[in-house]
């Protein structure tokens, strides 16, 4: 048995707001062992790697619930198998900045579920990769030129999602509204129906999924809650009735507050249109406002950054980090939100997202406190994915654990 000891540095369980300010983390066979503040008689056992983190912070490997790897339409030009190596490369980006798990919601390419195996199962080393597919929209809806696929109906929608489900989908995204990106639609446009996305919904739930639903404008929230969503993603037009809805049923909030400062201030030299540059200017207030008002009236938050591949690379977080205090959260609770509550909306909270024995050790090192500084939490020392050191500052990434697994045979002849 493989046995590594964390120690000497303050540790966040994610379970509560708990902080130990001197704790040790085993990891043992790629899960993790015992955790709990260091006493005196405390003896790791003969032949454990034992790793120092003086004024270091052990917490979960974090989780951002809402980006876009394959979303920019020049993905098209290449063929899935190279597409597939392009996003085997980009996600170190996340890995690096202590994402140990990030969550698809739209993608241009079906190179995303290669990615996904090749990363799941160990043909590449990276973060746990959780996608959606193409998202669901209705015909000229939000992004049907860059990430989703177009259905009108419930008949439609319902075999849509049944088609991602096929292809792999560990999550259905669905669209309640309009956004900034795409020209035929406002963002204050009511799209997908609460019949429409019911049916979707259904599907999902009888498969075991959640469903994760893009609404920006109040009456797109209200429908996206009604028809039974698991999360409704940016909620900038949030009002009273959808935070009561929020609350009376759970439903988490994803913000992405940084998505639209990130497209005025970086979108003229990325190249983003300028219509898009315009609609983001008139929705970055509105938008902090009613996170604000989420926040203080206690609706569950859900960390993610709508992190794409044009000028809001993956792993960029200060902003968001930012943002988010901003609209009133503490630094803890910000952490909570990017590994136990994300790990409770994507699905996989019996894995990860709190340092619990048992689970996979998916675990970021960061130095400084970020319970202090939220920013702390861009000094990545170290990320364990399931017990692999796969990155340590100064050190680039590492594979110790991969090893080529065989291709498997085909079910049919061919």
């Amino acid at each position: 048995m493989s046995l590594t000891v964390l120690k000497g540095a303050r540790v966040i369980t994610g379970r509560d707001r708990e902080v130990i300010t001197n704790g040790i983390v085993e990891i043992a066979d790629g899960r993790i062992g015992r955790v709990g503040a260091a006493s005196g008689d405390f003896v790791p056992p003969p032949g454990a790697e034992v790793i120092e983190l003086a004024g270091a912070t052990i917490l979960p490997g974090l989780i951002d619930s809402h980006i876009h790897v394959f979303h920019e339409p020049q993905m098209l030009r290449l063929s899935e198998g190279a597409a597939a190596l392009w996003g085997a490369n980009y996600v170190q980006t996340a890995l690096r900045a202590g994402f140990t798990t990030i969550r698809d919601l739209g993608a241009q390419t079906d190179a995303v579920f290669g990615l996904k195996r090749a990363l799941n199962e160990g043909y590449a080393v990276g973060p746990r990769y959780l996608v959606s597919g193409k998202a669901i929209c209705i015909t000229g809806g939000h992004g049907w030129a860059n990430l989703s696929a177009e259905a009108d109906g419930p008949d439609e929608v319902r075999k849509l999602a049944r088609q991602q489900l096929k292809a792999g989908a560990d999550v259905i995204k669905l669209m309640a509204s309009g956004g900034a990106g795409t020209l035929t639609e406002l963002p204050t446009q009511v799209q997908l129906t609460v019949e429409e996305m019911r049916v979707a919904v259904d599907v999902a739930h009888a498969a075991g999924r959640p469903v994760a639903v893009h609404a920006l404008a109040a009456q797109g929230i209200v429908n996206a809650v009604e028809a039974g969503a698991d999360s409704v993603e940016h909620g900038v037009f949030l009002d009273d009735r959808g935070i009561d809805l929020l609350l009376k049923r759970n439903v988490a909030l994803c913000p992405t507050l940084s998505v639209y400062p990130r497209i005025v201030e970086r979108g003229p030299a990325g190249g983003e249109a300028q219509f898009v540059i315009d609609r983001s200017v008139g929705l970055m207030e509105i938008h902090l406002d009613s996170i604000r008002r989420a926040v203080a009236a206690g609706v569950r938050i859900v960390f993610g950054t709508d992190s794409t591949t044009l000028y809001n690379p993956l792993g960029d977080v200060s902003a968001e980090l930012d943002l988010m205090q901003r609209a009133g959260m503490a630094p803890i609770d910000i952490i909570i939100s990017a590994t136990r509550i994300a790990a409770e909306v994507c699905g996989i909270k019996d894995e990860t997202g709190t340092l619990e024995a048992g689970k996979v050790a998916d675990i970021t090192v960061v130095d400084g406190d970020p319970t202090a500084d939220i920013q702390a939490l861009r000094a990545v020392r170290k990320v364990f994915r399931a017990g692999h050191p796969v990155y340590s500052k100064g050190d680039g990434y590492r594979s110790p654990g991969l090893v080529p697994l065989p291709v498997a045979k085909a079910d049919r002849a061919l």
